[in-house]
């Protein structure tokens, strides 16, 4: 069951990606924030709400869930800063190499992790820089967003180690919403600072909105659930394969084309995500 939770957060993050995407660069990146977090705290305050759980844990292990989402806000607002300015097919990919920092981060803790990962770290290094120093086909490609891609994986790969100690105590859901408010607070302060008008959203933007919502809440759900039934990060490597899919509707939808050395770059780093998850 763990590595069919691993697999369905990898499809939801991958369509919630192609989502935030769109949504991003309609409305850009902090005013997508805002509403994607809104809705999601709605939808996972009502679900909880329904189910009425028995919540436990002490005030050590709520700071951390609290400190945890900090950390991931800051990888949220660098993967949507990341697909609004970049080329959504190579900058997936590098966001998607979170797996090597929860990696590392098991390792340095003292989890005695197979050589496979460790050849997996190599490889995700490697198609990096193989992918940002090489350019697209034409003017349809950019590498901006790079320097963001990887900020976001460094940040989404502590979060997603430091959440498997967590859930024993707050269970899968909690933490989700945790997440989702603290992010909220922290996008209306970006709001608020910089002057930023929250316009009126059209029908079809705000149905965008939704479903990056509900999909990106859907893959923290199966995340927390598979890594509650097996390793975080073998969890973790299975998620960080919706990159595939993100690349695949990119090139269906945004008819992006890169260079045979950025597939290249892109077939390694995605080499090195499967090698960690061995």
């Amino acid at each position: 069951m763990g590595i069919i939770y691993g697999l369905t957060a990898a499809l939801c993050f991958g369509l919630s990606d192609f989502m935030v995407t769109q949504a991003t660069r309609k409305i850009q990146t902090l005013p997508a924030l805002v509403w994607i977090q809104l809705f999601a705290s709605i939808m996972m305050g009502s679900f909880i709400w329904i189910q009425s759980p028995q919540i436990s844990g002490n005030a050590f292990t709520w700071g951390a869930v609290i400190v945890i989402s900090l950390v991931n806000f800051f990888g949220t607002l660098f993967l949507y800063r990341a697909f609004e300015k970049g080329t959504l097919s190579i900058v997936s990919p590098i966001a998607s190499g979170f797996a090597v920092v929860t990696a590392a981060l098991a390792i340095f803790f003292g989890e005695v992790l197979p050589t496979w990962t460790l050849v997996g770290v190599f490889l995700l290094i490697t198609g990096v820089i193989t992918v940002s120093r090489t350019g697209g086909r034409g003017h349809q490609t950019t590498l901006a967003g790079i320097p963001e891609a990887i900020s976001a994986s460094v940040c989404m790969g502590a979060y997603f180690w430091a959440v498997g100690y967590l859930t024993p105590s707050l269970g899968a859901f909690l933490p989700v919403l945790i997440t989702r408010i603290v992010q909220l607070l922290c996008a209306l302060s970006f709001v608020r600072i910089r002057r930023i008008q929250l316009s009126k959203l059209s029908f079809s933007t705000g149905m965008i909105l939704i479903l990056a919502a509900l999909l990106d809440s859907g893959a923290l759900i199966s995340f927390n659930l598979g890594q509650s039934l097996s390793y975080t990060t073998s969890t973790t490597a299975l998620a960080s394969l919706y990159s595939l899919i993100t690349i695949l509707l990119a090139w269906i939808f945004f008819k992006e084309r890169l260079s045979k050395a950025q597939w290249t770059g892109i077939a390694i780093v995605l080499l090195g995500v499967i090698a960690v998850s061995m």
